[in-house]
Parts: C-alpha cells; structure tokens; sequence
C-alpha cells in the first residue's frame, strides 16, 4: 500500500520500507511511481519467486546484513546483463538511505546517469538535479 505524505512534512515510506526515509534524503521526481515501476521490472524481469529472494536481499542490504559487494553479486546472478545497468541505478536513487546509495553508486563504478548531490551527497539521475532542493 502507498502511504501518503505525513501532515508533518516527512517524505513517505517508499514501498517496502516501513519508516519514513532518514533526514537529508529528499524524494525524487515522483518517487512511489518510480518505486512501482522498479518493482513490476525486476518482477518482470526476475518471476515471482526469485523476486522474493531478490527482495529480501534488498532488505538485507538496507539492514547493513549483507554489504554492497555482495548484493551486487547478487544482482548481478539474477539479473540479466541487458536490464542490470538500468534497473541497478534506478535502485540506486530511490534508496532512500544515502550511504547506502554511496556504497552501491561506488561498488558499481560511479555510473555517469547518476551523481551525487553537491550539497547533501543524495544520489540522483541528472535528470532530477533541477528538481532536487537540499535545505
């Protein structure tokens, strides 16, 4: 289900995520339709039941229970060579956790579609740098 935004401002929780993302982080350009797009590719791209292998090493990844080498191998098992870039840096920026996003943009070679913020350090697509308000 999508949460809508809280009365006190904070960002939603993307889906997946039960808390609100952490402070510094700002939604993206239509952040739950993004989010939903991610997740009908790899569910496309992965079928049902390695998706729910692959989501709980998401989890596990934003659990600091497994590092960025290893989900990326993961990744990278299951994902096909074709949709791995692509589906790899959208994920990247809906992470609503920057160092997570820092360890994964690094671990896959500072793909030049998505930078980080020159304020805040939040990584997004260059697509959404006009958008994008640090505080």
């Amino acid at each position: 289900a999508v949460v809508s935004t809280q009365s006190t401002g904070e960002a939603p929780p993307p889906p997946g995520f039960r808390a609100a993302p952490p402070p510094g982080f700002q939604p993206v350009p239509d952040m739950n339709n993004r989010n939903n797009a991610l997740k009908e590719a790899l569910q496309r791209e992965l079928g049902a039941s390695v998706f729910v292998m692959y989501h709980e090493a998401v989890l596990a990844f934003s659990r600091n229970q497994i590092d960025s080498k290893h989900f990326l191998q993961i990744s990278k098992k299951y994902i096909s060579p074709m949709s791995y870039s692509s589906l790899m840096t959208e994920l990247v920026t809906l992470l609503p956790n920057i160092q997570k996003q820092h360890e994964l943009y690094r671990d896959l070679g500072r793909p030049g579609d998505i930078l980080p913020c020159c304020n805040c350090n939040q990584i997004m697509r260059t697509s959404d740098v006009k958008s994008h308000m640090c505080s």
